[in-house]
């Protein structure tokens, strides 16, 4: 009896087994086909993006994302994971930009119960929450150099050391980082370690901008209209054929995010029933469209030569004027933001939806301090 018992415990446990390969690579399956249905892209550009993002899921290996800021970075990070092997297990992201550097380490190793004022109970830290998961290092580039040398001894050593801890614990994480900068540049500009980059960049995915997707923009724009609706209860057919245009033509400088943000607005400003026309866009649209050469931008990104630039390589006045144009209702925008919060750049740049490395850069450009 014994013996039937310890072979049918056998044949159960084989049977187990089998039956969580099963699961597992079906869940797989259709984890791959819901993930990468939530990235809406229909263009070539996009085309070559998806692949990747398959073979990436089919590894464990680290992954760069590269893109510019507004390109859904973290949207394909998502992706990667729910199709991975690791999909069971949890999904942290931490942006390496919003929080400040003395608590960056505390925020991704954990500390000790007492190791330092404030510290009135342990935390585990990122890497040890994220144990059998994904970790991703939004704007890793911002990370400060002394960071960057813990982060480059724990993956190589697979293990962390919480602050206040004497001994390393071993950590059972996989790694997706993004970048909205060009890495390479803060490599030689020494703003960024070397060794750290290839460590990170095994499997590099690089992300078009949307102007490099034009052809996506409707598909976008029908997306974010029926999450409008739907969250906001109200009845919007759709848009006028000029607004598709106007939407289609302008070149997006904070491309996804900001155009979900440009028709939040104008489902805000419509009424109930109306198709939203042009004037429901923003000013930096409607100046675009004004000026037409937000169309003609459009016909250079797609290679038509039929409208050249003027003799001597020097761009169309109008093309000069919208850049003028949009500089200066930029840097009104962000102005009337740091008016609103009384200076605090922290709390402006998350009502901007924008990293706080990133307003600075814009502050210094348009001199507003």
């Amino acid at each position: 009896m014994a013996i039937r018992n310890a072979d049918r415990f056998g044949q159960l446990k084989a049977s187990e087994q089998m039956l969580r390969a099963q699961v597992g690579a079906l869940r797989t399956e259709l984890g791959r086909s819901d993930a990468f249905a939530e990235i809406v892209a229909a263009s070539a550009a996009m085309a070559e993006v998806f692949p990747q993002m398959e073979s990436a899921a089919a590894t464990s290996i680290p992954v760069l994302i590269e893109g510019e800021t507004g390109t859904g970075k973290e949207l394909v990070a998502r992706a990667i994971h729910r199709t991975s092997a690791r999909s069971e297990g949890p999904f942290l992201a931490i942006n390496c930009a919003a929080i400040p550097e003395t608590l960056l380490e505390s925020e991704m190793f954990g500390h000790r119960r007492g190791s330092f004022t404030g510290a009135i109970t342990g935390q585990p830290g990122m890497f040890r929450s994220a144990s059998g998961g994904t970790i991703f290092l939004d704007e890793v580039g911002e990370m400060p150099l002394a960071m960057q040398a813990k982060l480059l001894r724990a993956l190589e050593e697979g293990e962390v050391t919480s602050i206040g801890e004497a001994r390393p614990q071993k950590i059972d994480v996989r790694i997706i980082s993004a970048s909205n900068r060009d890495l390479r540049q803060a490599i030689a500009a020494g703003s960024f370690r070397k060794d750290l980059y290839y460590r990170l960049a095994v499997f590099p995915i690089q992300l078009p901008a949307l102007r490099e997707r034009r052809e996506d923009i409707p598909l976008l724009t029908a997306r974010f209209l029926h999450a409008c609706v739907e969250r906001d209860g109200k009845r919007i057919p759709g848009f006028d054929p000029a607004t598709v245009e106007a939407l289609c033509a302008f070149d997006w400088p904070g491309n996804v995010r900001e155009l979900r943000n440009e028709i939040e607005r104008a489902v805000a400003l419509a009424r109930d029933g109306e198709t939203i026309a042009s004037e429901r866009l923003s000013p930096a649209l409607r100046a675009a469209a004004a000026n037409g050469s937000a169309p003609a931008a459009a016909s250079a990104s797609r290679g038509d030569q039929s409208a050249p630039p003027e003799a001597g390589g020097k761009p169309a006045p109008d093309s000069v004027a919208l850049d003028k144009a949009r500089e200066k209702f930029e840097a009104k925008f962000i102005a009337e933001a740091l008016a609103r919060y009384k200076g605090n750049v922290q709390r402006a740049a998350a009502a901007l939806d924008v990293s706080r490395a990133t307003l600075l850069r814009k502050i210094k450009q348009y001199k507003l301090r």
